[in-house]
């Protein structure tokens, strides 16, 4: 059996992280079993779930405190426990920078995974571009997030954002279970599933829903899904836009799946993406999605997916919403269209695992 250590700042509840627990879920655990390591001391929601499936998780001495100390430390683990292949999930060239340290700790096998468009702080990102790059295999979410974190002309395996389709088919008998639960079952409703980071631009996301219920004589409700570190912030916002009656903020959630059923636009106003697994739980239940132009074009699997440019008016944000939750869409048939095209868990685990057996590379 091969053990293969991911390498994440954190384990929290974002989409990178729930990208790689899906893969584990369903990968051939008696060939390829996965190790985390993180560089925090805190624990994580999955840290139960991974050591319950097999896995181990390590502790870096906090990247934070100390850079130095961290980047020993990685070295050390893979060097104590053995480790051949590691794999970085990262939004920047700072991914480097660990593999860096493996490869000290003697791993053969270095993987850089790309899962976004742009960065967080992207003066360091460049700054890491140029000072840290190795000789690694390249991995990305999407041509997108390979291009931006490889380049243009470098030979880059995609791997898709998989999920259990099945899971996320529309139901009507499940949307009108739901929906009675919140007692929203005549209004509009604006989903939103993100953590609470700049990255997916919340404020925004407020400020286009208030123009958007000016613009229609439906009653309408916008539920926000996540955690993060600027909720409560968000929070105090929609009560300065006085629309807080009309938000549901449901904290993070394990049934998103459900929650996907009586959504009737699924709405995406991020500042940079890769391939976000939301947009294609999304689009498996069939919803229409309004997105922004820093969401890549190949994310628009369905067909359903409208592109709003960033800096449009938040009256243009409102109406393409209005539009596209007025269009005829079989929502059950598109579990199927997803998997058809190739966003199938169990097959996409399937040749993960070969590629870590080498089969694939």
């Amino acid at each position: 059996m091969i053990r293969v250590l991911h390498i994440f700042y954190e384990m929290a509840n974002g989409g990178i992280e729930h990208f790689v627990m899906n893969y584990y879920r369903h990968i051939d655990r008696s060939k390829v079993q996965f190790d985390f390591l993180v560089s925090v001391e805190t624990s994580g929601p999955f840290d139960d779930e991974i050591k319950s499936l097999g896995g181990k998780i390590y502790h870096a001495y906090p990247l934070k405190k100390n850079p130095i100390k961290n980047f020993f430390d990685i070295a050390h683990i893979v060097q104590k426990n053995g480790y051949s292949i590691v794999h970085r999930h990262t939004g920047s060239a700072f991914g480097y920078y660990e593999l860096r340290a493996a490869k000290r700790g003697g791993a053969k096998r270095l993987i850089l995974h790309a899962h976004n468009n742009s960065a967080g702080n992207p003066l360091l990102h460049y700054i890491c571009k140029w000072v840290l790059p190795i000789k690694c295999e390249k991995l990305a979410c999407s041509r997108a997030a390979g291009i931006w974190l490889f380049g243009q002309n470098q030979s880059v395996h995609l791997i898709g954002n998989a999920i259990e389709c099945e899971k996320f088919r529309f139901s009507e008998d499940v949307r009108n279970a739901v929906r009675a639960e919140f007692s929203i079952q005549n209004k509009l409703v604006i989903g939103h599933v993100g953590r609470f980071e700049n990255q997916k631009n919340h404020k925004r996301l407020l400020k286009i829903f208030k123009q958007l219920t000016t613009k229609t004589s439906q009653e309408c409700v916008l539920i926000c899904v996540g955690s993060g570190s600027l909720k409560e912030e968000v929070e105090r916002e929609a009560v300065l836009l006085g629309i807080r009656e009309q938000v549901l903020f449901l904290g993070a959630r394990t049934d998103i799946n459900r929650l996907m059923q009586i959504f009737d636009v699924f709405v995406l106003p991020s500042l940079y993406e890769g391939f976000p697994i939301v947009l294609v739980e999304a689009q498996t239940s069939g919803l229409p999605c309004v997105v922004s132009n820093f969401v890549p074009e190949e994310c628009n699997v369905s067909g359903n997916v409208r592109f709003c440019q960033l800096e449009s008016l938040d009256e243009v944000w409102a109406e393409t919403i209005i539009k596209s939750s007025q269009l005829p869409i079989n929502r059950d048939s598109y579990a199927e269209k997803m998997k058809q095209a190739g966003f199938d868990i169990a097959k996409c685990a399937e040749y993960l695992c070969k590629y870590y057996q080498g089969a694939e590379n």
